[in-house]
C-alpha cells in the first residue's frame, strides 16, 4: 500500500513539474500601451531589449520578453525597469517599477503613476 501511494506521489509531482517548467518563447521586442492622465490620450510604444524610450519624463527599458507556447493560453510577460527624471537628486533618474508586467492581467503589474500608465500588450 505504501508503495503504491509513493509512485501515485510521484506521478503527480512528475506531471505537475513538466506543466509547471514549460519553456517561455523568447523575443526580442514588445509593445506596450501608455494612458496619459492629463490629456486623456492613449500612445503605443514599441520597444527593442535594451533600448530606452523616453515617455515624459520617464524612461522605460525593456529588459526581456517572453511568451507562452503555442498549446498554452496566450500570455505575454516582459521584464521593465521605469526610471522618473523628475527627481533632481540623480542624473539617470530615480527607479520608479522593476519588475515583470503580464499582458492577462494588467491591473496587476501595471506602472501606475501620477501622470502615466503604462501596461504591456504583447511581444513582437
Amino acid at each position: 500500500m505504501k508503495n503504491k501511494f509513493n509512485i501515485i506521489i510521484l506521478l503527480f509531482i512528475f506531471f505537475a513539474s513538466c506543466e509547471t517548467f514549460a519553456s517561455w518563447i523568447k523575443f526580442e521586442g514588445a509593445e506596450f500601451s501608455a494612458l496619459d492622465k492629463i490629456t486623456a490620450r492613449i500612445e503605443k510604444l514599441e520597444l527593442n531589449l535594451n533600448d530606452e524610450e523616453i515617455l515624459g519624463s520617464l524612461t522605460i527599458i525593456l529588459k526581456s520578453c517572453q511568451n507562452r507556447p503555442p498549446d498554452y493560453l496566450p500570455e505575454s510577460a516582459a521584464y521593465v525597469e521605469i526610471y522618473d527624471k523628475l527627481n533632481k537628486n540623480y542624473e539617470e533618474g530615480t527607479l520608479i517599477f522593476s519588475g515583470w508586467m503580464f499582458s492577462s492581467s494588467p491591473a496587476i503589474s501595471a506602472l501606475e503613476h501620477p501622470i502615466y500608465d503604462i501596461f504591456l500588450i504583447s511581444c513582437k
